[in-house]
């Protein structure tokens, strides 16, 4: 099920484990606006972007990237009560370091799950993103995302239960999962490649068992809506801790005669990536249309204990150029460390 996001590039991305106005969902019919054929649901986004780094301190930093994106959800409706549900990617398998043109690219299983309705919950096994936050996918812009993607969780083995429930005006659910890394055939990839993951290769949740957990819970009363989330992801290959952490967010929608839309998420992880290294997040976004440009602006804040905090500000403007096809074009100033850039970066989609 899609979740779309107003002012965002994520507006009709794919996600099958997402919340949808405040409240974490679960598919079990066909992805709104997909293709249906029988019991099969068909929906794909396809990007273009590049993103050229126009200033650096760095003169090894001033590189220009032109990829392609495509996401492709398949649902298959198994009776009334199941489907069996496929998401595919083909985008990057590596980051640039040199100028690229539609280089480098593979395609992967990121999901491959079977839902089914309790009748009071719903139940996730197989390949899935486990609920943890929002701002990876709902912050505004081309670059939004950016900080907030690092602690993401995709590509996990193992099951979840969603349990929707109404607190007055409140509609609110949580989600419960547990899961470890994908070691299966499903994480290496075709074209540029990416080899199979294993036990070795280390990496928190990358254990022989489900031993890692998430639990996620979303809400909206009226035109708010907040979601929290707990994690704790076993140590793997080489890590000296569990990586433990929270996140928090809150959304909100006002119409001072045009709808603006305001977000902010934190996260704090005292054992982060295996160490015993705390990290602490923030993500902070504002949307609003002004006329046929929707503006859209980012600012990510990221600090790891020992190192200097890392600052990320973006501006963004898309329109609508045609039915379902977006066309973006954004600003990046990221401060990683050492390291100061100013980006320009393009991308059009279109949501089949």
């Amino acid at each position: 099920m899609k979740a779309p996001v107003t002012g965002s590039r994520e507006d009709g991305r794919l996600r099958w484990f997402a919340p949808v106005a405040g409240v974490v969902a679960l598919v079990s019919a066909a992805p709104a606006g997909a293709w249906e054929y029988g019991p099969f649901a068909v929906e794909t986004l396809i990007e273009i972007q590049n993103d050229t780094v126009v200033d650096s301190n760095d003169s090894a930093g001033k590189i220009s990237d032109t990829y392609l994106t495509i996401e492709t959800a398949v649902s298959m409706a198994l009776g009334a009560s199941s489907s069996l549900n496929l998401a595919l990617t083909f985008e990057p398998m590596t980051d640039p370091y040199r100028d690229r043109f539609f280089e480098d690219e593979g395609l992967y299983a990121e999901e491959l799950f079977l839902s089914h309705d309790l009748g009071g919950a719903e139940l996730m096994l197989g390949k899935f993103n486990p609920a943890f936050g929002v701002a990876w996918y709902e912050a505004p812009g081309i670059y939004g995302t950016d900080f907030a993607e690092d602690y993401q969780l995709t590509e996990q083995v193992g099951g979840a239960v969603l349990i929707p429930f109404n607190i007055g005006a409140s509609e609110n659910a949580i989600s419960v999962a547990v899961f470890n890394a994908d070691r299966t055939i499903l994480s290496k990839s075709l074209g540029r490649r990416r080899d199979q993951n294993s036990l070795l290769a280390g990496g928190v949740g990358n254990t022989d068992a489900p031993e890692s957990i998430a639990i996620a819970m979303n809400g909206q009363i009226g035109a708010t809506s907040y979601n929290f989330g707990v994690q704790s992801l076993a140590k793997g290959e080489g890590d000296t801790h569990d990586q433990r952490g929270a996140v928090l967010g809150v959304a909100h929608m006002f119409d001072p005669g045009r709808p603006v839309s305001v977000m902010a998420e934190l996260a704090y992880f005292p054992d982060f990536g295996g160490t015993a290294l705390a990290a602490r997040y923030g993500t902070f976004g504002v949307a609003a249309p002004f006329g046929p440009v929707t503006v859209a602006g980012v600012y990510g804040w990221r600090k790891l204990d020992g190192e200097r905090a890392d600052h990320l500000a973006t501006l963004t403007g898309e329109v609508e150029m045609a039915p379902n096809l977006i066309g973006s074009l954004g600003y990046r100033y990221g401060r990683d460390g050492p390291d100061r850039t100013h980006a320009i970066g393009t991308l059009i989609s279109y949501l089949f």
